[in-house]
């Protein structure tokens, strides 16, 4: 019975530190940005591709403004937006994209603002004087990816193992 649970609790562990869940609707405003490393740590040197999604048919292009962890600008991007076809599931409207790529190597915390452009030049968004702006942010760290996390899950079910093995103290 033990090594029963003792399975099932490394096998419900392993399934949720690999599923990437998206909670909630990112589209539910018309705007969206997100990115391949969205929420966990960016290694030195690795591509970056930001992603600006929207639902409005008006937006011509989007404006990238990519800023180092001191806080200036280093890139800034104008992307035109395509679609390949997908709707939003929600409404049925027709998604549109925009991607910027760059491969940041200073480590700390980065920002990568979007903003929304028509053909007129105008900044777009749901509600009138507002700026459809949307903002990611990632962490650059010094670290090899795979290794560093396989190490830190190998010790972890290592030391969970040694802690079941072992025979209670009387």
């Amino acid at each position: 019975m033990r090594k029963v649970i003792l399975l099932s609790v490394l096998v419900f562990a392993l399934v949720f530190s690999l599923a990437t869940v998206v909670s909630g609707s990112i589209l539910e405003s018309g705007y969206a940005v997100t990115s391949n490393y969205d929420g966990i740590d960016v290694p030195s040197g690795a591509e970056v591709v930001v992603t600006a999604m929207t639902t409005d048919e008006k937006v011509d292009h989007v404006l990238f403004v990519w800023k180092n962890p001191a806080g200036q600008i280093i890139w800034v991007d104008i992307a035109k937006v395509e679609t390949d076809g997908t709707t939003y599931e929600e409404n049925g409207e027709v998604i549109y994209y925009a991607y910027s790529t760059h491969k940041p190597e200073a480590i700390g915390d980065w920002g990568v603002t979007a903003f929304f452009v028509d053909l007129d030049g105008l900044f777009r968004c749901e509600i009138k004087l507002l700026v459809a702006r949307r903002t990611t942010s990632f962490n650059v760290i010094p670290e090899i990816p795979v290794i560093g996390t396989a190490g830190a899950s190998i010790a972890m079910l290592l030391g969970f193992t040694y802690k079941i093995k072992r025979k209670p103290q009387k």
